[in-house]
């Protein structure tokens, strides 16, 4: 996953083993000490993005950088789903967030706009999210075609391509590439899990994922 930040909020602090009550987790934090991306010793799994296409009716009371932490030591789609119906989440602003349950072989969708919440589930196969402020939808069409080219590479699914893939730039709509360049915005950092039967290990990258200079750092914490 990239992170397309605002330049001026500054950069996050890489990823970490936080204890949370029923195991461990993996995960970076922003300024605000909330997370984007975070994976369970279970093997489990959230990302989210800011859902930006959808007009918010709340003002903002509280981050969104706070869902993942409260959901990081679901056990199961069920557990995820029960814990976020029952978190309060008035003043925060819309988003989506995506579940992958590797034991389940299923990855869910939620979608907040501030109504009552809603999801999808997906069948395990790989699939891309896309968002910017921009516009999601520009986003996800730009980015989709870049995604699209990429599925006939001999390494298709490997780390290597992953980081190929999120390192890459749209020279037609620069402003929308997967690998983002703007006066105010920027891809501050890439993060990878990489999930095995017996470890989770995380890859964080600080700074922009197409820049050599981008420095690395692995973490690993051993699966329940």
């Amino acid at each position: 996953m990239n992170r397309d930040e605002k330049i001026s909020r500054g950069h996050a602090s890489p990823p970490a083993v936080v204890e949370n009550g029923a195991g461990r987790a993996l995960y970076p934090r922003d300024v605000e000490g909330g997370t984007w991306i975070a994976a369970s010793d279970r093997g489990i799994a959230f990302a989210l993005l800011n859902w930006n296409d959808a007009e918010p009716s709340q003002t903002k009371t509280r981050s969104r950088g706070s869902v993942i932490p409260a959901l990081i030591a679901s056990s199961s789609t069920r557990n995820a789903t029960s814990t976020l119906e029952r978190l309060e989440l008035r003043g925060i602003l819309p988003f989506r967030l995506i579940g992958f349950f590797p034991i389940e072989n299923q990855i869910l969708e939620w979608r907040w706009n501030q109504d009552p919440l809603e999801h999808d589930i997906f069948a395990w196969h790989q699939r891309q999210w896309c968002s910017s402020s921009l516009s999601d939808a520009k986003a996800a069409s730009r980015r989709g075609l870049a995604y699209a080219r990429v599925q006939e590479e001999s390494d298709k699914g490997s780390v290597q391509w992953l980081r190929r893939l999120h390192a890459s730039h749209d020279e037609e709509n620069r402003p929308l590439s997967t690998c983002v360049h703007r006066k105010d915005v920027e891809t501050l950092s890439y993060t990878e899990f990489i999930c095995t039967a017996s470890d989770i290990r995380s890859n964080y990258f600080a700074g922009n994922p197409c820049s050599p200079t981008s420095a690395m750092k692995s973490l690993s914490i051993v699966r329940l």
